[in-house]
């Protein structure tokens, strides 16, 4: 409850108790007189009344003024610095109390303040030994992903149940067609991504039978199978896959039991290469390659070589659940979509147009910059200038883009198994449950925004917009009001704000559904 509601109750609940008092003894009073007795007193009513309900009033205002210095010195200043404090402790090191209040107050706000220098300080040095400690580990990992960048096939690495977990620049090449054959293309083709399924890139039925080869070959016992077949890519042309298993290399008895038997297939790794026309499709039997897997690569004529880049990995991903459980998860370990809309207006209902679409993932915990969308479209109608002036978006800029038909499935694909987030999410999913119909998709993702959940963490705070919970939280906001920026910007509010929501007890995504809907700002609709 806001402050000023709280206020508001206490007046209220002050003047009734006080005219209430009033009321009572008068009538006490009447009643214990006689007739005559009241006969007497109501002639003299005129001249006895006004003096009591006077005072009573006088009594009020005075009352009213001391409660209202005791919120505005006090009581606000107080819920204001404790919301302030978690920040300090679970999000914002940097962030110190402002001088607010009564003198007793700003007293406590600079012990407080001290006490933030002196956890700062003791943080800064065990960061320190902590970032020391994972030097090694960092190392490892960035020759594993050197590595996997010079490779001159495509590799992926999926839990068993398709979830890619590593993918490389030249997986990522021959499974995304060119930008001008995705959106020519009548139906919507899928995206390569972590924690995306392989099944939107590549067909299921060969995969789901080269799986079955590889289950049995690890029933027998071989220790390194390996199976080959072709499919077709979504832009034409085939493509030469090698499926090898990954284990899980821990059981109850061996630390790293690489060849015990309680060792479980957890996931598959592929192998993938440009097939020549007339190539064969079934999938060749399971065979065992001693020391690793080595599949045969197709072709060996020299073409130019992409400058590399960091490989896209996130193991953790091996143990997460279903879709279907995605309520009982915590939030740390979901995976999101982070989006925003720039529009032709306000008023989505009444004819204004999505020009600009901007998204990013989150994967446990981190912003994939290389996995975005960032589209601009064609309304099909004029731009006001009122617009323009905000986010910079003329119509010369969207003639010719695709349209709203052509970008909204492709974003439908992109958005696949992850909770959607934005901030006053009720109007940019206003502006697209508008247009499912028309574009013959449907969003029953999960929702989150980040408005409703700074509004549940920081309730005493005067502004929930993006700009001022950056303020609060130390973050820089850059591309503001253009719909990738704006979908960065909240990727990075909406990771600050889970630790506050887990301080709070809200830890899975039902928890912050739950938190999201007692908000006042959860009646604002489009």
């Amino acid at each position: 409850m806001k402050p000023s509601h709280k206020y508001w109750i206490f007046i209220l609940g002050i003047g009734a108790v006080i005219f209430g008092v009033i009321f009572a003894a008068v009538a006490g009073s009447w009643l214990n007189l006689s007739e005559a007795e009241q006969v007497t007193v109501a002639a003299l009513a005129e001249k006895l009344l006004p003096f009591p309900l006077l005072g009573a009033i006088i009594l009020a205002a005075v009352i009213g003024g001391l409660v209202s210095l005791l919120f505005h010195y006090y009581i606000i200043p107080i819920l204001q610095m404790a919301e302030s404090t978690q920040v300090i402790s679970l999000v914002n090191h940097e962030y110190r109390l402002p001088a607010r209040g009564a003198r007793e107050v700003i007293r406590l706000a600079e012990v407080i303040n001290a006490s933030a220098d002196a956890y700062q300080k003791l943080r800064a040095e065990v960061d320190a030994t902590v970032r020391s400690a994972h030097a090694d580990l960092k190392e490892e990992r960035n020759r594993l992903a050197a590595l996997m960048s010079e490779l001159p096939s495509g590799v992926l690495v999926c839990s068993i149940d398709g979830q890619i977990l590593l993918y490389n620049q030249q997986a990522q090449r021959l499974l995304h067609p060119p930008e001008a054959m995705k959106f020519a293309r009548g139906e919507p083709v899928g995206w390569i991504g972590l924690g995306r399924s392989l099944f939107g890139v590549l067909a299921r039925a060969p995969l789901d039978r080269g799986l079955t080869l590889l289950r049995e070959a690890v029933s027998r016992g071989e220790s390194m199978p390996v199976t080959e077949f072709t499919t077709p890519l979504s832009g034409g042309g085939l493509l030469r896959v090698t499926m090898a298993p990954a284990f899980g290399f821990r059981c109850e008895i061996h630390e790293e039991c690489v060849q015990c038997e309680r060792r479980q297939m957890t996931g598959f790794v592929l192998t993938l290469a440009e097939q020549n026309p007339g190539g064969e499709t079934e999938c060749r039997p399971c065979r065992e390659v001693g020391g690793g897997v080595q599949p045969e690569l197709v072709g060996t004529e020299c073409t130019p070589r992409p400058e590399p880049r960091p490989v896209s990995y996130e193991f953790d991903l091996f143990g997460q659940r279903g879709l279907q459980e995605l309520s009982g998860q915590p939030l740390r370990s979901l995976t999101y979509v982070v989006f925003d809309t720039e529009t032709t207006g306000l008023e989505p209902g009444q004819g204004d147009e999505i020009i600009q679409l901007g998204a990013v993932r989150i994967v446990n915990g981190r912003i994939l910059p290389g996995e975005v969308m960032d589209q601009l479209i064609d309304p099909r109608r004029s731009i006001p200038e009122a617009s323009v002036a905000v986010h910079g978006i003329t119509r010369e800029m969207v003639d010719g883009r695709p349209t709203i038909e052509q970008i909204l499935p492709h974003f439908h694909r992109f958005v696949e198994g992850a909770v959607l987030v934005a901030h006053n999410a009720a109007f940019d999913m206003a502006c697209l449950r508008l247009k499912e119909r028309r574009c013959g998709v449907s969003f029953d993702n999960p929702v989150l925004d980040t408005l409703l959940l700074s509004s549940v963490i920081h309730p005493h705070q005067e502004s929930h917009s993006i700009d001022g919970i950056a303020r609060l939280l130390n973050l820089t906001v850059v591309g503001r009001h253009t719909a990738l920026g704006d979908a960065l910007v909240t990727a990075e509010l909406l990771l600050k704000l889970i630790p506050l929501l887990e301080a709070r007890g809200i830890v899975t995504l039902a928890d912050a559904l739950r938190a999201s809907r007692s908000s006042p700002y959860a009646r604002l609709t489009y």
